[in-house]
């Protein structure tokens, strides 16, 4: 893997290199055919100018030839800069050799055709043209030396032939040196590239929200969690100051005094409790941004109410063994004495509250049972427009309401969604039997809605259960889930919190939510598959719905 990666990096290089080298070769044929073709070649010999003449068109030619082929061929980059280079090598010689040999500064056109066939080729092809190099030097001195002097023109060929092995030897080693920084770099961009991903991806799916908000107040960037908190804010609204005021007034007294608060504040768009937290970050092209920590404290709330919670079942189980076998033995005395004849009115009116008061203290026992008794989910795939018109069906036909007084408005495809459908049955038939219970209100007859609607991307399914009731009172809307707080004189106050605790099991978070127009009304957020949510993506939205 390691030889492929240096393989495909060298390529890159040679065919870089190449380029560079072809612009260089046109600009030296160029440059050769003006000298010899104009009246600065008359001082050269009759017979020389001719052989420059010569040399210098092939060289143009060359030099046009190879830049043709390598636009054409984007393969065999390596074997086309060795014939190239050759190729210079000797008819630069022979330009060298018509301009006065040794003796010009021409060389060194030789020597750099050697370092560059060092820097991209390997080490033993760059010593061979170093080695031709050396014996053309060589050779050109013994034809001149009737001109110069033989042991001073010997003396410089060969202290040229030495510089050239020592430029391929040095710019060998550079090149190697060059090739595997480069190699190195790939791997860190790459690498950093990938960490890059990951935390994004890791800030994406934290359950804290994080924005990134500039001097101006205008929101950069922001991960999922955040742009839930703040309600879903549409794309093109992204200042502060109006996709959340407090949260902007937050931030301008943390830049004013510096210091944080650990008060937390409530979100108006999804009435979520935060604790924000600021940090100073540089942004893009020297401005001052502001990393906002957005840390949803229902999460550490509902933590801390799970322990109390079930330490609290744990120790009503226990007193609700110790109540059930007297209440049941009082509960049997008074159905005993309300059969005898020798009572009076009074004393008949006395047993019946003894009686039905011992039926609400047994609800309370069964209820707190069965919160101990709770089994764990088994959570699976369930259609819930199929669930859910079973379910309809049978409260209807327990309590003998008409379809008018139990609504279903669902699509008509069916929706997957994960859960265990006999604690989410009795989750929502509590739910249900609570409105029944409590939103009758001047003896007005009450209706009860199941909506089905598909949320935040089509990931979660909301099912709400809606009644036509008074609603509940601001005040006490944080009370509601608690257990044993009720509103009703025959209430156990056990019921939504019976509730709440099976559908956390089922991962399924239920809530109280304030609809327009209506009364109460409970959601239950459910997940979908991942296959199903992938999917809904792609799909249309299913308008219709259906009404059982």
């Amino acid at each position: 893997m390691k030889a492929l990666g240096n393989l495909v990096a060298d390529e890159k290089l040679v065919r870089r290199a190449l380029h560079y080298l072809n612009a260089f070769r046109l600009l030296v044929a160029i440059s050769a055919l003006v000298i010899v073709f104009s009246p600065l070649g008359e001082g050269l010999p009759a017979g020389y100018r001719v052989l420059g003449q010569a040399a210098a068109l092939m060289y143009a030619i060359a030099a046009i030839t190879f830049i043709v082929t390598h636009i054409r061929r984007r393969d065999q980059v390596a074997e086309l800069a060795s014939f190239s280079l050759a190729s210079d090598i000797i008819l630069l010689g022979i330009i060298l050799h018509a301009f006065g040999g040794i003796a010009t500064a021409l060389v060194i056109l030789l020597l750099f055709t050697v370092g560059i066939s060092a820097l991209i080729l390997d080490l033993r092809t760059a010593l061979l043209f170093a080695a031709i190099v050396t014996l053309g030097l060589l050779a050109d001195a013994f034809i001149t030396a009737t001109d110069i002097p033989e042991a001073a023109g010997l003396l410089q060929a060969a202290l040229y032939g030495i510089a050239a092995f020592g430029i391929a030897l040095g710019a060998s080693l550079l090149g190697r040196w060059g090739r595997e920084y480069q190699l190195l770099a790939e791997r860190r961009g790459l690498d950093l590239a990938n960490l890059g991903q990951v935390n994004e991806l890791i800030i994406h799916r934290m359950r804290s929200g994080v924005l990134v908000v500039d001097a101006s107040d205008e929101i950069r960037q922001m991960n999922e969690a955040a742009w839930y908190l703040l309600g879903n804010p549409p794309v093109g609204k992204r200042n502060l100051k109006q996709v959340s005021p407090p949260l902007a007034e937050r931030l301008h007294r943390w830049r004013k005094n510096g210091k944080s608060e650990d008060e937390g504040m409530l979100l108006q768009a999804t009435q979520a409790a935060v604790v924000p937290r600021m940090l100073n970050t540089p942004g893009i092209h020297g401005t001052e941004a502001t990393l906002i920590f957005l840390e949803d404290t229902s999460v550490v709330s509902r933590r801390a109410r799970d322990l109390a919670q079930s330490s609290l079942a744990r120790l009503s189980a226990s007193i609700a063994h110790e109540i059930r076998n007297p209440l049941g033995a009082l509960s049997h005395a008074a159905q005993l004495l309300d059969e005898s004849e020798d009572l009076n009115k009074a004393d008949r009116k006395l047993v019946g509250m003894i009686l039905n008061h011992s039926a609400r203290m047994n609800d309370i026992v069964e209820n707190v049972l069965k919160l101990s008794r709770r089994e764990r989910a088994r959570i699976e795939p369930v259609n819930l427009v199929t669930w859910i018109r079973k379910l309809a069906g049978d409260f209807r036909r327990y309590h003998k309401l008409s379809e008018e007084r139990l609504k279903l408005e669902i699509p008509s495809a069916s929706i997957m969604v994960l859960i265990d459908a006999s604690q989410l049955t009795q989750a929502v038939w509590n739910l249900m039997e609570n409105a029944l219970k409590h939103a009758a209100v001047d003896g007005q007859e009450v209706r009860i809605t199941l909506r089905v609607s598909p949320i935040r991307g089509h990931r979660e399914i909301a099912l709400d259960i809606i009644d036509n009731g008074p609603g509940i009172p601001l005040e006490k809307r944080s009370q509601v889930f608690e257990p044993f707080f009720t509103t009703h004189k025959q209430g156990s106050g056990l019921g939504l919190y019976l509730a709440r605790q099976l559908c956390d099991a089922n991962q399924a978070p239920l809530e109280y939510v304030q609809v327009p127009n209506a009364g109460a009304c409970f959601r239950i957020l459910l997940r979908r598959p991942e296959n199903a949510a992938g999917n809904s993506g792609t799909k249309k939205k299913v308008a219709s719905k259906s009404r059982a």
